[in-house]
């Protein structure tokens, strides 16, 4: 079992450190852990106490108060609102918590999800014509967590006499829909720090603005109180796989303590059916709870997953949480399905594929799982990946990029063989002419090529800094849940540790080993997974370690989890 590609972090002086560690009296180790996040002395106490009052105005975004004023204007004359959201989860959580905020004021409103297969992504003329005739007609439109390119919809539904309010985070195109506002931080250059919302964290924006105008003019917007839909914030937040930094952080740390409420039927009835306990962590909703609102989305019908995360009724909410208990199921069956087909493509060398680029493509490969298989292509083989589906003449597909590359860029300079592309930086929808897949790729291969450099294309450990075991003390591990949440570009405290030797070591369960390690500071407990006591024979090792606290029968010991080990010559 050979030692993986280290990398330290680097971004940081041994100065900044002590700068952060001498203004706030912290430990050594925690100081290293904020530096390596870009953290300095002079905002390290608002991430380690992320407050609601860190939100910044949602009246910062161009035009919102004139959305919010719109809205309520809606509500006071009983015009129907119509909420046009996406089929994934933070699509559908945007939907929700809208929803909410504006039901709870006395709002009219009718949510309209579109299907993957019928109606395709976004906002169109045609979900529009879709969504009145399920709905009826309406004076107010809002999209949420889609819009921004949707530029003959909107022409199209104020034409017809509707107001259309976008809220979107995804790239914008050359035009912009000529709606009555366009909340969207991606389009305003001074909403950088904002750049990494979510759909369902523009949509909180909108919401907190409508909540904010309403009890500034004495009219509502009392209830729900602002932290009460935060539990949607969170499940749409990380679910997209957007930066754990800034005031998403703050949201979801809010959010996940709602979420561990389980105030909501819906939100019950999800969480007992993935069997999870009350200490929820972003990590299970990446890997349990968003799966299954995904899976509504891919393989039955999105609205059945809206309908569980609004019910009242905790009956009701258990039959929609087993109808996406089953549609998981197809999920997983099918995604395994394609993964082992484009792997076999992949070894006998059928794909399209470089040191830089990989696609894979099979002939009626079920569309709503291809993103999944894509993910795992490019965290496999740590390349761009594409996975397209073949029907009759034409490929559909998703993308998912690494390191910093951004994918929509690339696409955009290979436009030229797509019908249709968007989505972020990294993770794109793409369509074209199946007979274009092999001068697409080589084009795309190119641009990569020109990008990508060849260190970014290793697979590498990245950690925040050398420590000594003696650091991994008690007083670290009481600010060890002030570094949460962890998430994307948070991550779990990675430190590496020289010169070890493994003082006793017995094998864990079938393959694991456990035990404890000494440096010259001190001795610590250590936990190391898929690794057994014969890996670890020799004296000495350099390892990685991530700091956590076992918990058993309440009863919590500190461990370092070991994530790789080198051994010394």
């Amino acid at each position: 079992m050979g030692a993986k590609n280290w990398k330290f972090v680097g971004q940081y002086q041994e100065s900044d450190v002590s700068k952060i560690q001498n203004r706030l009296f912290l430990p050594h180790a925690v100081a290293v852990y904020l530096a390596a996040r870009g953290v300095t002395a002079e905002n390290a106490q608002a991430f380690l106490s992320p407050n609601l009052e860190n939100l910044s105005d949602p009246y910062r975004f161009p035009g919102i108060k004139e959305a919010a004023a719109r809205l309520w204007e809606a509500v006071f004359r009983q015009e129907p609102i119509l909420i046009h959201g996406d089929y994934d989860t933070d699509g559908i959580t945007a939907s929700a918590l809208l929803g909410l905020a504006l039901r709870s004021n006395g709002g009219i409103v009718h949510s309209f999800i579109p299907h993957r297969f019928d109606d395709g992504y976004g906002f169109t003329p045609e979900s529009l014509e879709k969504a009145l005739n399920a709905h009826g007609d309406c004076k107010v439109l809002v999209t949420v967590d889609c819009g921004i390119t949707s530029c003959d919809a909107v022409e199209k539904a104020t034409a017809m006499g509707i107001d259309v309010i976008i809220t979107d985070h995804h790239e914008a195109g050359q035009e912009l829909p000529k709606a009555i506002a366009v909340i969207n931080p991606k389009i305003y250059p001074e909403l950088e720090d904002l750049h990494c919302l979510s759909g369902a964290g523009v949509a909180f924006k909108l919401a907190h603005a409508f909540m904010k105008y309403g009890v500034e003019n004495q009219i509502g917007g009392y209830h729900p109180k602002i932290e009460e839909i935060l539990d949607y914030v969170a499940l749409g937040t990380v679910a997209d796989i957007v930066p754990l930094l800034g005031e998403n952080r703050v949201m979801v740390k809010y959010g996940i303590d709602i979420l561990r409420k389980q105030l909501r039927p819906g939100i019950r009835a999800l969480i007992e059916g993935c069997h999870l306990k009350n200490e929820l962590t972003p990590a299970d909703i990446t890997f349990k709870l968003a799966p299954r609102i995904n899976a509504a989305g891919r393989v039955g019908d999105a609205n059945v997953a809206l309908k569980l995360l609004e019910s009242d009724n905790i009956v009701h909410a258990y039959q929609c949480a087993s109808e996406l208990e089953n549609f998981n199921r197809t999920r997983q069956n099918k995604e395994q399905e394609i993964y082992q087909d484009a792997c076999e493509q992949i070894r006998q060398n059928l794909a399209w594929q470089s040191d830089c680029a990989l696609l894979v493509a099979g002939r009626n490969w079920h569309q709503g799982v291809i993103g999944i298989v894509a993910s795992r292509l490019a965290r496999d083989y740590n390349r761009p990946t594409i996975v397209l589906t073949i029907q009759g003449d034409d490929a559909y597909g998703s993308g998912r990029s690494i390191s910093n590359l951004n994918l929509v860029e690339v696409l955009g300079k290979t436009s030229h063989f797509l019908e249709r592309f968007g989505g972020h930086p990294m993770a794109v929808g793409i369509g074209l002419k199946a007979e274009h897949i092999a001068e697409f790729f080589d084009a795309m291969e190119r641009e990569i090529r020109q990008q990508l450099t060849a260190d970014q294309l290793e697979s590498h450990l990245v950690y925040d800094g050398d420590l000594q075991l003696a650091e991994m003390d008690e007083s670290f591990f009481n600010y060890l849940p002030h570094l949460a949440p962890f998430g994307h570009s948070n991550t779990k405290p990675l430190f590496r540790f020289n010169d070890v030797e493994f003082v006793r070591c017995s094998l864990a369960g079938d393959s694991h080993s456990r035990g404890i390690i000494r440096d010259r500071s001190g001795q610590m407990e250590f936990i190391a997974f898929n690794r057994p006591p014969s890996t670890l024979r020799g004296r000495h090792y350099d390892v990685l370690g991530s700091p956590q606290l076992n918990t058993h029968y309440h009863t919590s010991t500190m461990q370092i989890n070991l994530i790789d080990v080198k051994e010394l010559d």
